[in-house]
């Protein structure tokens, strides 16, 4: 490790960065309250998708860029939510460098062993 770095696995906060013992600088809540905040939240948009999605039931006529058809706007809908999902999935996954070094449990390779 290089002289004047601190190491973060053996730092203690400086006084008055982080008052309260056993708190992190991000967020005050657990990680498993988060998981079940999003699961909530999760829940509640999906009702929501689908009572829309059912209130939505007529036919409408779709131009793809070299053809058209008629669909129900149902399936418009869960298509294009299906699509949005898969896209925003990947786009908020990290790298995948960032997910290897995650797992591998350090950030460079560089750090020796105490």
């Amino acid at each position: 490790m290089s002289a004047g770095w601190p190491d973060p696995r053996r730092s203690t906060p400086a006084s008055g960065s982080n008052p309260i013992p056993g708190s992190s600088s991000g967020s005050s809540a657990s990680p498993e309250s988060r998981r079940g905040a999003k699961a909530v939240v999760g829940a509640l948009v999906l009702v929501l998708l689908i009572v829309f999605v059912i209130r939505n039931s007529q036919r409408v006529s779709v131009d793809f860029i070299l053809i058209q058809g008629h669909f129900r706007l149902i399936w418009v809908i869960v298509i294009c939510s299906i699509l949005g999902g898969v896209v925003g999935y990947l786009l908020g996954r990290p790298p995948k460098r960032a997910r290897h070094q995650r797992r591998s449990g350090s950030g460079s390779g560089d750090v020796p062993s105490a």
